[in-house]
């Protein structure tokens, strides 16, 4: 684990200079000694007098800091504002994930925090005063702690728009169950004469097949082998004679599905519900037998952490998974709609449900025995600062980061966890109306940064005279006018190009596949590109220069600072009282 201020003690100087320039010429701020925590994240308590009142704190940075912003959060939980995380937690303030930039320090934190709670301070005879609020939430946050989850169509909707006031209906309910989460969408509607209605939005291979049916399984007698075949009446006959009793609280022995298991192994029959006929379902067992490369079997010891689970990530996260990736770190907090089938990998089985879980159970079927972790959190957005802070510690540790979201504001954030962590990154695009799109690498030691690597494909394509064309609002934006988007084909050629270079990499190809590490791959005529698969090479060249090193009095004064905390920890630790 990185700790910033023992692998960069002269930024700890700068901190500590910053604070005590801000209590020099501040009369409402009060100073502690910097310690760090029980989890080794280094704090100092405040005391911040505002509104005829003071607030005790405390500043906590994390362990990806200067990467990541301080947290203020109250010493003792308790509610000071409007804009806090959970009850009495951190304070949202002027900067957080999502706008964080490592010029800033925690004195911007305490200040920001001072001007929030002063601003909202209660004055007699008025209303608290208001702050602009900066703590917005997505709806995959608001749903993350709901489990029960009702799924309303368009279709739907409007159907229950047009019925008469008052008027009643019975209806029947689409149930998936996913991990820990229960959606439900409504399939019928019936009015008390039988008139039904279904919603034409819902896939018929959900509800108008066996998986609204439940199953009667039955362990045969040792010895007994059920037939091989048999009509209904042969197979009753057979299961009376061998001592078959409907389960409890059956009622009947008629049946839908039955699965048998003997000495052959697993059978499972439908029964007819209008006519004698039983009908096998084929089984298919398993064989042992391996269909990749040689090289892929050091994958089972690689962490890969994907960052973004839409249409391009679900289908990099199964294709990693059926490789051999031993390990995946998927971090979205996105949910599941229905205007999102056209492009993702996920289908109406995860429907409501948050992409994250969906693409890890996908990953689960594909390749069973694979270790993943899911972080339902949006980087680079409205999130407490702490968890941003775990989840960026978390992908530190990856054996590869991959970008899927193609938002500048995440891309910034990932490239300063790799820069520290100096970890390997590849991200890509997949431009506006199916013209193609561009995967891209930064190696540590062997590729510019990625913040450069960027700057030198602009420059790239600035020299081509047009610019990149990119959608000018998200896939998921509301509104009128038509997208300009690209299809489920184009995301997904992207998307395995992405992988091919992740799997390159991550199985430590010598020479690498790829002699450059950013293409702009085409996909039809347009742009820069004269045909279809017409793909460019840029190259990045060589890494930057190492940079100056800090001066020698500032990490010094830093490792001075963390002599002075070691020997305060260790007096109290003595003092008998």
């Amino acid at each position: 684990m990185t700790i910033w201020y023992l692998s960069a003690p002269y930024r700890l100087a700068e901190e500590h200079e910053t604070l005590l320039a801000l209590k020099s010429r501040e009369s409402w701020l009060e100073l502690g000694a910097l310690r760090p925590d029980e989890n080794g994240r280094l704090c100092i308590d405040v005391e911040i007098a505002t509104a005829g009142r003071s607030y005790a704190a405390r500043l906590r940075y994390p362990h990806t800091f200067p990467f990541s912003p301080p947290s203020v959060v109250p010493k003792t939980p308790e509610a000071w504002s409007g804009h806090q995380y959970g009850s009495g937690g951190e304070l949202c303030l002027e900067w957080g994930a999502d706008n964080w930039t490592p010029e800033l320090t925690g004195a911007h934190m305490i200040e920001s925090a001072e001007r929030l709670l002063s601003g909202e301070a209660t004055i007699e005879g008025e209303r608290p005063g208001r702050v602009p609020s900066r703590h917005d939430t997505t709806l995959g946050q608001d749903l993350r702690f709901k489990s029960f989850r009702l799924v309303v169509t368009e279709t739907f909707a409007a159907h229950m728009r047009s019925l008469a006031p008052g008027s009643t209906r019975n209806a029947k309910l689409l149930w998936t169950d996913n991990d820990k989460q229960h959606a439900l969408a409504p399939v019928h509607l019936t009015t008390a004469d039988g008139e039904q209605w279904t919603d034409p939005s819902t896939p018929q291979a959900l509800w108008a097949n066996n998986t609204l049916y439940g199953a009667k399984v039955w362990r045969l007698p040792d010895g007994v082998v059920a037939p091989p075949s048999a009509d209904g009446p042969e197979l009753r006959a057979f299961m009376a004679a061998h001592g078959y009793c409907a389960p409890p609280d059956d009622g009947q022995l008629a049946l839908d599905l039955l699965l048998t298991w003997d000495d052959a192994g697993a059978r499972l029959r439908m029964f007819s519900k209008d006519s004698d006929d039983v009908y096998d379902f084929t089984v298919v067992a398993a064989r042992p037998a391996s269909r990749l490369p040689r090289g892929y079997s050091d994958l089972a010891d690689k962490t890969v952490g994907l960052v973004g689970c839409g249409s391009a990530g679900s289908k990099i996260a199964a294709s990693l998974a059926r490789a051999g990736a031993g390990h995946l770190i998927l971090v979205d907090d996105d949910i599941l709609l229905p205007e999102n089938l056209v492009r993702n990998d996920l289908d109406w089985t995860v429907m409501g449900e948050h992409k994250v879980r969906g693409v890890a159970r996908r990953a689960d079927l594909a390749a069973p025995g694979v270790r993943i972790d899911t972080h339902i959190k949006r980087l680079a957005a409205q999130e407490a600062s702490g968890v941003a802070d775990g989840i960026l510690h978390s992908l530190q540790q990856c054996d590869l980061i991959i970008d899927a979201t193609a938002e500048p504001a995440v891309f910034n954030l990932l490239a300063g966890v790799v820069s520290a962590a100096r970890k390997p990154l590849i991200w890509l695009e997949v431009f506006a109306g199916g013209i193609g799109g561009l995967v891209a690498r930064s190696r540590p030691g062997l590729d510019p940064s990625p913040q450069t690597a960027r700057a030198k494909i602009e420059a790239w394509c600035a020299s081509s005279g047009a610019k990149p064309p990119r959608a000018d609002r998200p896939y998921e934006a509301n509104g009128e006018a038509e997208p300009m988007i690209a299809d489920d084909a184009d995301v997904t050629v992207i998307a395995a190009h992405a992988a091919r270079m992740a799997l390159d990499l991550l199985t430590e190809t010598s020479p690498s596949a790829f002699p450059q590490s950013a293409y702009m791959i085409g996909l039809r005529e347009g742009w820069l590109f004269t045909q279809p698969f017409d793909t460019r090479a840029i190259d990045l060249g060589q890494p930057e220069a190492a940079a100056a090193s800090p001066s020698a009095e500032a990490s010094a004064a830093g490792a001075a600072l963390l002599v002075q905390m070691i020997k305060e920890l260790q007096g109290e630790a003595a003092d008998p009282s």
